[in-house]
């Protein structure tokens, strides 16, 4: 690692502290001082590298300290034990780590306990590592309950999903095939020095993974970065030129680009966010695509009713995000058990809001980028016993109206709508019928 480690570690144990002690995404948690490109590249991989270790470092912490640290000394701490775990160079792990601790006020006088217990680690290393090796907590490095929903849900898969879960995600892009096919697309990646593959319809994974400036046409609006279990929407919707179609939950703007990419449609984007709001029009912009882009919530039926009628709605429904953990492995520490009763709430009120502006004879398309079964299939099958003129459309490609995608990487894609890598996402396509 080229940026200061030292500098690199004080920064990412405060940002750690934050999500794990504030309950504040990752996103949020990162330092704003940082302006270095390289130093943030360095803070972001040190994070995610210590959340999916989380697990075994409070372990080693609460077996090896001689009394609890405080808050920012344990930061250090974790950042430091999930860098040696991910077998970085120990020696200069810990000599930067107590460095990092010297830097400030709050950890000063706990450097040489840092050191102390670090030192400790290395040279216990293998019976404490077998000490908890047995923990399936800690082997999938999640807390208890979430593993427990997973078993529960997917008595069958849940290792599979747990496993690929606590990998890093491959970089993948979405090909904007309005102004370029897959094939020349990964010629041209191939030809700047990218393992480029397809894994899907329109979706490519680049390897090495590389900062978005870095990513062939990207600058040019020739890609954008989304995982390929998010790329359906255009498939599974059939969207003809001159249609009007509502993106209800729209932010940050990738699906309705890819909708605007897939058909010249007339496409409203709602948010109720006014921040996230923007980021949608920023992300239309860099591709040259223009929307009516309102801020407002999906909910309020008098304001989406303003804004049709509608020949398709889109809803990506505020969910648990369990589907997309290891591109954001803060979300099992965000989120508690409360919380997936609470938002399948949420996605009911949005799906019978939503309803009632649905023309008759039109499809409503519910997404949500979740695993667990509460947001998904009993959220619609909830939805259905509750509202006799909605029924479920077959999806295009497949057998069934409703599609559950768990998180896996497979090394070929065999041509199909389903990609072969993914993260978690569910899919269904209503239609509304004559009352």
């Amino acid at each position: 690692m080229s940026a200061n480690l030292a500098e690199a570690i004080r920064l990412s144990a405060l940002s750690l502290q934050k999500v794990v002690k504030q309950s504040i995404p990752l996103e949020r948690a990162m330092p704003s001082e940082i302006t270095d490109s390289e130093m943030r590249a360095a803070v972001q991989s040190i994070l995610y590298t210590s959340l999916r270790q989380r697990v075994k470092t409070e372990i080693i912490i609460e077996k090896l300290a001689s009394h609890s640290p405080t808050s920012a000394v344990e930061g250090i701490l974790s950042v430091a034990l999930a860098l040696l775990l991910s077998n970085e160079d120990p020696h200069t792990v810990v000599n930067e780590a107590v460095k990092a601790a010297k830097a400030s006020p709050e950890t000063a006088r706990a450097a040489g306990f840092v050191n102390a217990l670090l030192r400790n680690y290395m040279r216990n290393r293998g019976h404490i590592t077998k000490s908890y090796s047995a923990i399936l907590s800690v082997r999938y490095g999640v807390p208890g309950w979430w593993l427990a929903r997973v078993r529960k849900a997917y008595p069958d898969q849940w290792r599979e999903i747990l496993t690929v879960q606590n990998t890093h995600a491959p970089l993948t892009l979405r090909v904007n095939q309005a102004k370029i096919s897959v094939e020349n697309y990964l010629e041209m990646a191939r030809k700047e020095g990218f393992d480029a593959r397809q894994v899907g319809p329109w979706a490519v994974v680049l390897e090495p993974a590389c900062p978005v400036n870095k990513i062939p046409g990207f600058d040019q609006g020739l890609c954008s970065v989304q995982d390929a279990g998010c790329q359906l929407v255009s498939q599974f919707l059939g969207l003809k030129g001159g249609e009007r179609v509502l993106d209800a939950c729209a932010a940050p703007g990738g699906k309705s680009a890819q909708m605007l990419e897939s058909a010249d449609i007339d496409l409203t984007a709602m948010e109720i966010d006014p921040k996230r709001a923007t980021r949608i029009t920023e992300t239309l912009d860099r591709l040259g695509l223009k929307a009516k882009v309102v801020q407002g919530d999906a909910t309020d039926f008098l304001l989406v009713r303003q804004q049709g009628p509608f020949d398709a709605i889109v809803l990506d429904a505020p969910c648990t995000a369990s589907g997309i953990v290891r591109r954001h492995p803060d979300i099992v520490w965000l989120r508690r058990p409360a919380d997936i009763e609470k938002l399948a709430q949420q996605q009911a009120k949005l799906l019978d809001s939503i309803w009632w502006v649905l023309p008759e004879g039109k499809s409503l398309l519910y997404i949500v980028c979740s695993i667990f079964p509460e947001e998904g299939p009993e959220q619609i099958k909830n939805f259905l016993a509750r509202t006799p003129n909605a029924k479920l459309k077959t999806l295009p490609g497949l057998d069934s109206g409703m599609l559950r995608l768990l998180p896996t990487e497979k090394s070929e894609y065999d041509g199909g709508i389903i990609p072969s890598v993914h993260d978690g996402f569910f899919y269904a396509l209503l239609t509304k019928e004559a009352a």
